[in-house]
C-alpha cells in the first residue's frame, strides 16, 4: 500500500509540474493566448486620413498655385475660360493641371504705397484722390492698409475694412524728400503677413525712380519672387505735351522700374499724366474688376528638385489675341510662403 501510495503521489506531482510548464509557455507566447486585446487594429490603406498627424507620407510633394489674369486684345478681362484653354509649363516641361478654379468675386487684401517725395509736389493730390476712389470701390469683405514714403517709410494705417479710417490716413500727407520706393515695398511685404485673404495686392502710386532705399532692385525682386503677392502700380508721369517737360529729365518710371516689378509678380502698371483730367472712379472700377477675379491653376511638379532652386513658370492660353499675366516662377520649398 505504501508503495502504491508513493507512486500515486509522484504521478500527481509530475502532472502538476507539466501543467505549470504549459501555463508558463502559454503566457510567454502571445500567439497561444488571447492577449491581442491591447494591440491596435490594423487600418486598411483606403481608410487612412492624410491629414491625421499619425500618418506621414515618405515623399513630400509641393502643390504649386498659379494665379492668372487674362485680358483680350482691348485690355478687358477675359471671362469664361475653361481648364482646357490653359497650358502650364515649368522649366519648359508641360505640367498636368490638377486643380482649376475661376472665381468672380474673390475678397482681396490691398496694401497701398503712396509716394510723397518732393517730385510729387504737383502730383500728390492726383495720387491721393486715386487712392480714395479705390478705397470707395472696395467691397465690405476687402481690407486695405496705407503706407506713405519719401526718404522715410511710414505706416499710416494697418489693415482695416473701415474705409473711413483709410480716408483719414490720407490726410496731412505733405510732399518732400527723396524716394525710398524699394524700402516701401519691403515694409509693405512685411505688413502683408497679417493679411486675412489669400489674394494679396500691393499697389504703388509714384512718379519716379528709387533714389534713397537701403535695399537694391535685385533684393526687392527676390522678395517678390519668394511671395505670392501681386504688385500693381499707377505711375503718374510728366505730360509729354507740356513744354516744361522738355526742359527737365523725364522719368517715365513705368518703362523700367514699375514695369519690371509688376511683371515679376504677375501684376500690371497703369500710366497717368500730370494735369490731365481722368475719371478716377472709372480707373478704380477697372482695376478692382480685374483684381477681384482670377483664374487659379494648381499642379504637382513632374520633376522633384532639391535645394532652393528657382523654377520658371509659364502659362499659355489657347485663345487668339489673349494676354496673360502671372508670376514668373517660384523657389523650391517656398511654394506656400507667407505672404
Amino acid at each position: 500500500m505504501n508503495a502504491q501510495r508513493h507512486v500515486w503521489i509522484g504521478t500527481l506531482v509530475s502532472l502538476c509540474v507539466l501543467w505549470a510548464g504549459a501555463m508558463l509557455i502559454a503566457a510567454q507566447d502571445p500567439a497561444q493566448g488571447p492577449s491581442q486585446g491591447n494591440t491596435p487594429p490594423q487600418t486598411p490603406l483606403s481608410a487612412v486620413n492624410p491629414q491625421d498627424p499619425r500618418y506621414k507620407l515618405n515623399v513630400e510633394v509641393e502643390l504649386v498655385n498659379v494665379t492668372a489674369t487674362v485680358l483680350d486684345e482691348s485690355g478687358k478681362y477675359m471671362d469664361g475660360l475653361k481648364l482646357e484653354d490653359f497650358q502650364v509649363f515649368e522649366n519648359g516641361d508641360e505640367q498636368k493641371i490638377s486643380f482649376f478654379s475661376h472665381d468672380l468675386r474673390v475678397p482681396i487684401s490691398v496694401g497701398v504705397l503712396v509716394d510723397c517725395s518732393g517730385s510729387m509736389r504737383h502730383k500728390l493730390q492726383q495720387a491721393l484722390q486715386t487712392v480714395r476712389e479705390i478705397a470707395l470701390a472696395l467691397s465690405p469683405q476687402d481690407e486695405m492698409f496705407v503706407i506713405s514714403f519719401n526718404s522715410d517709410v511710414e505706416i499710416r494705417q494697418h489693415f482695416t475694412t473701415n474705409m473711413q479710417q483709410i480716408q483719414r490716413s490720407l490726410r496731412d500727407i505733405k510732399p518732400g524728400g527723396e524716394t525710398a520706393a524699394y524700402d516701401a515695398i519691403q515694409t509693405g511685404m512685411e505688413e502683408m503677413r497679417s493679411a486675412k485673404h489669400n489674394k494679396k495686392i500691393l499697389l504703388m502710386v509714384t512718379d519716379g525712380f528709387d533714389t534713397k532705399s537701403h535695399i537694391t532692385s535685385a533684393q526687392v525682386e527676390d522678395i517678390l519672387k519668394r511671395s505670392e503677392v501681386l504688385v500693381y502700380a499707377i505711375g503718374i508721369d510728366d505730360d509729354d505735351d507740356d513744354p516744361l517737360v522738355l526742359r527737365r529729365t523725364r522719368y517715365h518710371i513705368y518703362h523700367y522700374m514699375l514695369g519690371r516689378l509688376t511683371s515679376v509678380s504677375g501684376g500690371r502698371a497703369f500710366r497717368l499724366f500730370t494735369g490731365r483730367n481722368y475719371a478716377l472712379n472709372s480707373l478704380a472700377q477697372v482695376l478692382l474688376e480685374e483684381l477681384h477675379q482670377q483664374y487659379t491653376l494648381s499642379y504637382y511638379p513632374m520633376a522633384i528638385r532639391e535645394g532652393n532652386s528657382w523654377r520658371q513658370v509659364d502659362v499659355k492660353v489657347k485663345k487668339s489675341g489673349s494676354q496673360i499675366r502671372h508670376r514668373t516662377g517660384y523657389y523650391v520649398n517656398q511654394v506656400n510662403s507667407n505672404p
